[in-house]
């Protein structure tokens, strides 16, 4: 392997093919299936003459390796091969080189995933002559002040804003759109997109919002206080969380390690510039019945044509 040398809401769209371009590959390693997957993947796009990046550490066979800094430079699409966890991890890669993602399914639940390893190289295939759908996903930008650290935090899912103390509560003074709302005194709050709705915040109570709606959620974890149910917002109206109180906290974006916040500092949590574009399968799950089969809802879906 060679190191590397740099150089909304859902909507749907065809893919553009991009042959002789540069596939990077994000593989869970700790999983073997994974592992075999990528390997395959990696040799069927070399015989059609595509090179392949990854991440450093992650041997599956690719022609470079790069830092994570590295690796978005000149990438035409990304591909996940694991979980929803993988494919969280790959779409920062993906959104910060603008390009499409595609994931594949070595894991559990698989909400986000589109493929099976075996059924990979199809859409690989379809994507590359043009054929593929394309879909976008409302993203999240966390933009700080007063705190530590200054870039920016993206994500997918979800921010998170919560306590570093077990025994503790964080106070978070909340504004939605400029105006204050109230001030938390919970274990965290998560600002959530749609395709987030189904993760972190679901679990906290949250509602589950088809990716089709373009909206934002802000949801209290375990708050101390009357007041316990999501607020859905708007695209526009960016959110804004200050630490008060006593105790510092933590912002987590997409589960990724937490950045400090001291007492004082805010952030901001705006829709980011432009969506993830996911691929997708001609006739693939739609979200209802992706949401039936893995919470395991009760009730069978008609016949064909009913």
């Amino acid at each position: 392997m060679t190191s590397c040398r740099t150089g909304s809401h859902s909507r749907e769209a065809v893919s553009s093919a991009v042959p002789g371009g540069t596939v990077g590959v994000v593989a869970h390693v700790g999983r073997p299936g994974a592992l075999d997957a990528a390997r395959a993947l990696v040799g069927w796009l070399r015989e059609r003459g595509i090179r392949t990046r990854s991440l450093a550490p992650e041997e599956v066979g690719a022609d470079e390796g790069c830092s994570d800094s590295e690796f978005t430079a000149g990438v035409d699409l990304v591909l996940s091969v694991g979980g929803d966890g993988t494919l969280l991890r790959a779409a920062r890669l993906a959104h910060r080189a603008d390009a499409p993602l595609l994931g594949v399914k070595v894991g559990r639940l698989g909400f986000l995933t589109e493929v099976e390893p075996d059924e990979a190289s199809a859409l690989l295939a379809q994507y590359l002559e043009g054929h593929a759908r394309l879909e976008e996903r409302l993203t999240l930008v966390a933009e700080p002040a007063g705190a530590p650290w200054s870039e920016p935090e993206w994500a997918l899912n979800e921010v998170m804003v919560e306590k570093t103390e077990r025994h503790r509560l964080i106070t978070l003074r909340t504004e939605i759109g400029g105006e204050y709302v109230t001030t938390f005194s919970a274990d965290g709050v998560i600002v959530g997109t749609p395709t987030g709705s189904t993760a972190y915040s679901f679990s906290a109570g949250g509602p589950i919002i088809t990716p089709r709606v373009p909206c934002v959620l802000l949801t209290p974890v375990s708050p101390a206080m009357v007041f316990d149910r999501t607020i859905v917002t708007s695209v526009e109206e960016a959110i804004v969380l200050e630490v008060q109180g006593e105790e510092p906290g933590l912002l987590s974006a997409d589960g990724r390690p937490g950045r400090e916040l001291p007492v004082g500092a805010r952030v901001r949590i705006r829709t980011a510039d432009r969506p993830l574009r996911l691929v997708r399968r001609s006739g693939s799950l739609g979200f209802f019945t992706l949401l039936r089969e893995k919470l395991w809802l009760p009730g069978q879906a008609p016949p064909s044509g009913v």
